[in-house]
């Protein structure tokens, strides 16, 4: 009788190689590059705000050098990009569409093409604007049926147009459907935070819809923000919650435009929601939204 041997087991061989190691390491100094980014811009606006003494010249100056010595703007984006790269889980626009296909219309609203929800009948569309955007591709899929306009201050994709979201124009014409993803947290000004929402009250018809993204520790580690203090911030500005998610990283809003705001009359009169301290300890973040 012959014996069989037995097979031993094969030895596991680690996968990670040096194109991994390099891809890791990129992905590292990018989230570096936009967390400095971030910290830096909203000192200067913060620094902007106040009297012009040469101190605080001198240390614009010196920020102005370090964003510089960064890559600027330009660099800030590019690490964007990778950040968006599909293989991280980086494209949001993928909830926002999940999110809108499974919506239905209430019977009051059957005959209101204007009220988002689910995909359009043939031949109608939705027009949406995506604010900031990194990629004028997140849409392209839903071409058909989504006409998709992207801005960004600083363009890193030929579909995306140049443009800063203060000065664009209020369109007669209003879009159904407008995205901030990781865009109201970039705005160091915290008083231009709650104006940039403000003002995508405008742009949207009633009864359209806002897809807010934000890094989770913006409402979940915050000094001057939480959960529940922004979605009051948004009701105060005209949107009712439709959904929301919470990742490990992100935090997913959908709202819906219910009513149009006097821009003018709030941003004269003394703020609704002032900077004021919501969770004391030394480990939270500043961010904040004044409106």
């Amino acid at each position: 009788m012959t014996l069989r041997r037995k097979k031993l087991p094969k030895p596991v061989v680690s996968t990670i190689n040096n194109k991994t190691i390099r891809k890791k390491k990129t992905h590292q100094f990018s989230q570096a590059l936009i967390s400095k980014f971030h910290v830096l811009n909203k000192e200067k606006e913060r620094l902007k705000q106040q009297p012009q003494t040469q101190e605080v010249i001198e240390r614009l100056k010196t920020i102005e050098k370090e964003m510089e010595h960064m890559g600027g703007l330009d660099a800030y984006q590019k690490a964007s990009l990778l950040g968006q790269d599909k293989r991280r889980g980086g494209d949001s626009s993928k909830w926002f569409i999940k999110q809108l296909l499974s919506l239905k219309k209430p019977d009051e609203f059957l005959n209101d093409i204007n009220y988002v929800a689910g995909k359009p009948t043939n031949p109608q569309t939705y027009s949406l604007l995506d604010i900031g955007a990194v990629s004028g591709s997140n849409y392209v899929k839903e071409g058909k049926w989504i006409k998709a306009k992207a801005i960004d201050l600083n363009p890193q994709d030929s579909l995306v147009e140049k443009a800063d979201f203060f000065e664009y124009p209020i369109p007669k014409e209003k879009y159904q459907i407008l995205c901030l993803s990781l865009v109201i947290n970039f705005v160091g000004d915290i008083k231009k935070r709650g104006i940039m929402i403000a003002r995508a009250n405008k742009f949207l018809v009633k009864q359209g819809l806002l897809f807010i993204v934000l890094p989770n520790p913006c409402v979940n580690n915050s000094r001057y923000c939480t959960d529940d203090h922004f979605k009051k911030i948004l009701e105060y500005l005209g949107f009712s919650l439709v959904t929301s998610h919470i990742s490990r990283k992100l935090v997913y809003y959908l709202f819906r435009k219910i009513k149009e705001i006097n821009i003018k009359k709030i941003q004269q009169s003394k703020p609704k929601f002032p900077k004021i301290l919501l969770n004391d300890g030394v480990s939270r973040n500043n961010f904040c939204v004044v409106i």
